[in-house]
């Protein structure tokens, strides 16, 4: 496939170019993101409705942290990405009084895997990236949840996460109404089996998605060099195929621990494929020019989420058939 056309190039704002260029400024700037949703909420929290909308804004401001160090490692390299990133942790451990926990969390999570994901971008492509990213996040919250739960279960574990929740929901039930009783006990059952693949996946989703804003940004003012297919050319590789294999295996045939894990790794590589399934079917409406139809996938999506089994297996056989190579022309691409 053809590289697609680079966008034209900006002169970046003088404010921006000299937070991102000073390294104490990127920092205080990264550290202004990550905590923002704190002191918006410490700030506007008795402003009914307007502190809803600074929350929403502080959060969305706490998910961008990513695309920051992604940015900066496209723009200044590795070295310089991680001088900033050390120098943010160090104001968050004055910001947390001394929270070793909080400043590695930090640095392991938003720093160093936005930083690295980046340069694998810049020199594999977005699937490439994607994939590296998802096995990382995936088994660093596997040790993380293991290494928490200690001598129990990790299912076990999660369960008494969820249980204070539930048993307040159910305890504000009629004592009569035991089917209701009953659908929610069967509610937490599902919670609990779902929450580490649909967790691991979301963190997935907004990690790659922190790293294709990175990329817009750096390509809009000239200093993105490296891998610049479309995002529409996105395609897992085919090695994911042999893990999801392996993955359903362990989630039919092991038991305990290994199940329940595996179980997670099948929702989290079955997610990632249907993020491919719309990708794909995305290209082929956008070839027909069908910008109605495209509207109409999206919201569909949103209502009736059944329907990403279908974009799941239209991804996972575009892996092997690479079904846009009969009309990606249309976009742009050969």
């Amino acid at each position: 496939m053809n590289q697609e056309p680079s966008p034209p190039v900006s002169a970046m704002p003088k404010v921006v170019d000299v937070f991102l260029t000073n390294k104490v400024l990127c920092a205080l700037l990264a550290v202004m993101m990550l905590t923002s949703a704190y002191w918006f909420n410490m700030l506007f929290g008795n402003l009914r409705m307007i502190a809803f909308f600074f929350l929403l804004a502080g959060v969305l401001l706490h998910l961008a942290v990513p695309s920051l160090f992604a940015l900066v490692s496209l723009g200044g390299g590795l070295k310089y990405s991680l001088q900033v990133g050390g120098i943010a942790a160090i104001l968050l451990l004055v910001l947390s009084s001394g929270s070793l926990y909080t400043a590695a969390v930090f640095m392991l999570l938003f720093v160093i895997l936005s930083t690295l994901a980046a340069q694998v971008m810049q020199q594999k492509g977005l699937g490439q990236a994607g994939w590296i990213l998802a096995l990382v996040i995936f088994f660093g919250i596997v040790f993380a949840m293991m290494v928490s739960a200690g001598q129990l279960d990790v299912e076990t574990f999660v369960h008494q996460q969820f249980q204070p929740v539930f048993d307040t929901m159910i305890a504000r039930i009629p004592p009569g109404a035991k089917s209701d009783i009953i659908a929610m006990q069967g509610l937490q059952s599902m919670m609990v089996k779902v929450f580490p693949g649909f967790f691991v996946f979301g963190l997935w989703m907004i990690w790659w998605s922190d790293l294709i804003f990175a990329r817009k940004v750096a390509q809009r003012y000239g200093f993105y060099h490296g891998e610049e297919k479309d995002v529409l050319s996105f395609s897992l590789p085919k090695t994911l195929v042999f893990v999801l294999l392996i993955f359903l295996g362990f989630a039919n045939l092991a038991t305990g621990n290994l199940q329940y894990l595996a179980l997670s790794g099948v929702m989290m590589l079955a997610g990632m494929l249907a993020v491919q399934g719309v990708i794909v079917v995305h290209a082929w409406l956008k070839s027909k020019a069908m910008t109605g139809a495209i509207l109409v996938m999206y919201v569909m999506l949103f209502f009736w989420s059944v329907i990403v089994i279908i974009f799941a297996f239209i991804g996972l056989f575009d892996i092997w058939f690479n079904f846009r190579r009969t009309f990606m022309s249309a976009t742009g691409e050969k």
